[in-house]
């Protein structure tokens, strides 16, 4: 694990020993993060990928405020997929045309939070398809919509 710093015998966080992350917390297991080793990890995976390629993050792998805060520059948009990770999306500086929201079960609360917010819902059905038109009329506002497409076959195995 050569990207964390060491020093004394003791891993060091941003720089900072654990044993003083930890005695600020007050209490352990805790989550520490890195913001230069986020960075660079955003960094190495863009330099990997074509120019042309867009980079999201989805928040479902962590809607903590402080993580999507520093990710959201780094990044060209923002996936979310639920009402609390929208509200953590929209206190960013990501502009709501590069947010958008996916997964099954959307309630017409978040829909109508989508819409709002102007955000593309990714549309997993033709019935939450047209749920979201009929909130759209409701609301006077036409939604921003992605169409989920799942090809008719069946993955037999992976690798």
């Amino acid at each position: 694990m050569s990207q964390w710093a060491v020093a004394d015998g003791e891993l060091l966080i941003g720089g900072i020993p654990l044993s003083r992350l930890a005695a600020r917390v007050g209490s352990t297991p805790f989550f520490a993060y890195d913001r230069a080793l986020l960075k660079a990890r955003v960094a190495q995976l863009r330099a990997a990928l074509p120019r042309e390629v867009k980079l999201h993050y989805a928040m479902k792998a962590n809607p903590m405020p402080a993580v999507v805060e520093h990710i959201a520059p780094l990044v060209d948009g923002l996936d979310v997929a639920s009402a609390g990770e929208l509200a953590v999306a929209l206190r960013t500086a990501t502009a709501p045309e590069h947010m958008s929201f996916a997964g099954p079960g959307k309630r017409d609360a978040e829909l109508r939070a989508a819409l709002r917010a102007r955000i593309v819902v990714n549309v997993e059905s033709a019935a939450e398809l047209e749920r979201l038109r009929r909130l759209g009329d409701a609301e006077g506002l036409a939604p921003r919509v992605a169409i989920r497409v799942n090809p008719d076959y069946e993955l037999k195995a992976s690798g």
